[in-house]
This record gives structure tokens, sequence and C-alpha cells, in this order.
């Protein structure tokens, strides 16, 4: 990255809309959109002032108008880089951001790399990398509760554990350097054990709390997979379709008229859910259909949860028990008894054998009935699956990096507790400072510039 440049680019989605925004940051921004920007109030005193909307029109270097924009100037170091930014809005629409961008990268200038916005923010001590990524997961948050976890992370609520705890472990291992550094003055029978003992399984409790909820935090951020199976006919299609508030799958009397895998998206509880409608799964000669019921298979097991579709119109099968024993033992299940508005043949206390536990929904799903009782056990499977009950006070993990990083520098900090009392104290020190140098790849102080990048390559053109 090429900090002394000037960079620009669209920093809003191509796309008909009301406005788009084309950013630029750098040392140059003033001056570069002074070529293209045409205002009356140029020649008052004070012009451009900070934070003040600016109308007038962006016209080329023969003096053409591209549009009419209202242009916001903001001095460093109060911005989101701490570097000038120049934000131009106009109208949106694909061809006009874009010759916008063109003109403003022909007055000076560079195309931004993806991410360069917010790296320059993390370059310029604005944010910490947590902070960083915590922008991405809120631009891509597809929940409330992924919103909600974006935002306390941009707050700094991980960067502040971090550091506390980064300062623990320069406490506990000053005594040991001290040692190394005046060893005429330090006995090493004068160091407290117990307490280097004690404050060692301080941090690793705290650790241990950053990683817990882990799980449910990336089901939040990411989403889970829910597969509807069942034999055919039974109204699989009929419940997605239902679930979704809309005409996804086809529905017919005809059994097998899913051949393929057919999905939706929903939010239930907070939870971004990928339904699967998958192929009626019974025994066949059919090659196509044979495929379909391999490809629901692999669906089902490697489902988050299932929902498993039974008829309760029709007496129980091997086949419904054969489909029952798909369930993995990390898998959530829900069982609905679906055509509940049919003279029943099949009652719960069969269903109750073959899955103990497991919640039980009668609905009739081509009626729309039972589908919001569907919804709440779902979502109270997906609560039970990532132990939701637990505190929401514990820091936001808001990656799977992070996760990697606090689980080596537990590695660390174990290896340091056992070392107490058996190894020599540079054992020791050199654990506490692995564990300290380990940590500091979250907030991004010890991490090298080729994860940097990698990081911030994820992130869109604009931000």
């Amino acid at each position: 990255m090429r900090e002394n440049e000037t960079i620009a680019a669209i920093s809003t989605p191509l796309g008909e809309g009301g406005i788009g925004i084309v950013r630029l940051s750098g040392p140059c921004a003033f001056a570069i959109v002074d070529r293209v920007f045409a205002c009356s109030k140029k020649n008052q005193s004070g012009y451009p002032k900070p934070r003040y909307l600016y109308y007038g029109y962006i016209k080329d270097f023969q003096k053409n108008l591209i549009d009419e924009v209202l242009v916001a100037f903001m001095s460093a170091p109060n911005t989101y880089t701490r570097e000038d930014i120049v934000e131009i809005n106009c109208h949106s629409g694909v061809y006009t951001l874009r010759s916008i961008q063109k003109l403003v990268l022909e007055a000076g200038a560079r195309l931004a790399e993806p991410g360069e916005f917010t790296k320059r923010a993390f370059i310029n001590g604005r944010i910490d990398l947590s902070q960083a990524e915590a922008v991405l997961n809120m631009i891509r948050a597809r929940s409330e509760e992924a919103v909600k976890m974006a935002a306390r992370g941009l707050q700094g609520e991980l960067m502040n554990q971090v550091e506390a705890l980064r300062e623990k472990l320069i406490t506990l291992r000053a005594p040991l350097e001290a040692s190394f550094d005046y060893p005429d003055e330090f006995d090493p029978d004068d160091l407290d054990h117990a307490a280097l003992d004690r404050g060692l399984e301080e941090v690793k409790a705290e650790l241990q709390m950053l990683i817990q909820g882990v799980e449910r935090n990336r089901a939040y951020q990411e989403g889970v997979s829910v597969a509807i199976i069942g034999k055919p006919n039974v109204g699989k299609s009929s419940l997605l379709n239902a679930l979704l508030q809309q005409q996804r799958a086809i529905v017919h009397e005809i059994p097998g008229t899913t051949r393929d895998l057919l999905e939706g998206y929903m939010n239930l509880g907070g939870y971004p859910i990928r339904l699967i409608d998958t192929a009626g799964i019974q025994g066949t000669c059919d090659p196509v259909e044979k495929q379909g019921i391999d490809l629901s298979r692999s669906a089902a097991d490697q489902a988050c949860l299932i929902i498993l579709v039974i008829d309760g119109s029709a007496p129980w099968t091997d086949t419904d028990e054969e489909l029952a024993s798909l369930k993995r033992h990390n898998q959530g299940l829900v069982v609905v008894i679906n055509k509940s508005d049919l003279e029943q043949k099949l009652t719960s206390d069969q269903i109750k054998y073959c899955c103990p536990g497991a919640e039980i929904v009668e609905t009739a799903a081509i009626k729309g009935q039972g589908i919001k009782r569907l919804e709440d056990a779902v979502t109270v499977e997906l609560d039970r699956l990532f132990d939701s009950n637990m505190e929401m006070e514990n820091p936001v993990i808001v990656s799977l990096r992070h996760e990697e990083i606090i689980n080596e520098a537990l590695i660390n900090i174990e290896n340091a507790i056992t070392a107490v009392e058996t190894q020599p104290l540079e054992i020791i020190s050199l654990e506490i400072q692995n564990a300290w140098s380990k940590m500091g790849e979250i907030t991004g102080d010890t991490i090298n510039e080729d994860l940097l990048d990698k990081i911030f390559s994820e992130f869109c053109l604009g931000k």
C-alpha cells in the first residue's frame, strides 16, 4: 500500500438508486476534487469548510457536465482514515458513478485496493485490526443478531479485553526478565511460584471465557443450514413454500416431483437460515431419482438441523424409521407430522420412540397451519444447539481467525503453568512471551504484512 497517494473508489453498490458516492482519501483529495467540481461558493472565505455539503456540478476537463452533485470535504485527522477525505454524492447509476470515478483518477487519484480505506484507518491508528474485521462483519451481516455482534466489535470490546490480557502477561513476565537482566541481585528461590501460577490460571480462565459461545456467534454471522427430509409426497415442498412465504418449490400430488435440492433463505430468532428442500428418500431404480436421493442424504448429513417430515395420514413405516436414524449426535432435529387436517393414522408415541427428545409439531403445510409453531420449534432447537442461554457479556469473537489465535495462546499458557514447578524460568518466560505475541495478532500489533493484506483483500473496493 502506498500511503502517500490519494485513493478513490465507488463506495456504494452499483445500480439504480437515489444516491451514489465516490470517495477519495489522501493528501491530495481536496485538490483533485477541486479540479472537477464547479461550485459557486469556491471564492468564499473558508472554502471548503469541513463537514459542509457543497452543491455544484462535476465537469470533465472539457467542461462537459457529468452530474449535479453534493460534495462533502472532511479534514484530517477527524475522518475515517485520519486522512483528508472527500465524498462526492451523485445520482446513483452505473454510468454516472464510473464516469466520476474515471474522472478523479485522471485528475490524480489512484484506484483504491479492496479494503484500502479501512486498512488506512488501521495503519493510521484510528481502529485496531479486530475493529477492522468488525467492519467487514457489519457489511456482511445477514441478521439482526449479526449486526449487534459486529457493532460490539466496532466499539472495541474485543480489543479492550485482549489488551488487558496482554498487560497481565507483561506483569507476570516482568520479574522473570528482571532475574535474567540482574542475576546478581535476584535469587530464584525468592520467586513467588504460587503467585505466578495463580496469575497464569487467571489468564487461562479469561482466554477460555473469550471463546465461550463462539459457535453460536458464528451461526449468527455465517448462518446455518436446515434440511427438510422425508419420504416422497409427505409435503416437504409445501412446507418450504409456507416457511418462505413464497412459491419456491413446485407442489404436486405425484410423488417424486422434487428431484433436485431447492434452497431458500429466511431469518428465525436471529439466525440466518439456508433452508434446503430435498428429494423424497425411498428405494428406487430410476437413476435420476437415485441421484436426487443421494443429494438428499448428503444435505441431511451436512445440515446443522434436520426437519423430518412425516405424513400423519399414513402409517409409520420402516423408511420413516430409517430417516429418523440419519440424525447425527451433534445435529438438531424437529419432527413435523404434516397433513394434520386429514384423518390421522400416526401417533406421536411412535415418533417419540424413534426420536427421543425431539420436538414434534403438527402442521397442514398446504393450508399454512402450524407454521408459526414450527418456526418457534426450530428456533428453540437452534438455541439449544448453540447454548443460547449463556451470558452475552463476553466480548465477541468476530472470526475463526480469532478463535485459532486464542486456542494457540491457551496452549502457551498451559505450557507455562506446567513449567512453573518443573522447568527453568527461561522456558516459562518464553511461553508467556509467545502467548503475548500471539494475542497481538488479534489487534494487529504483532501481525505480519502478508496476513494483513489477506485480511483486507476480503473487503469491497469502496470500504
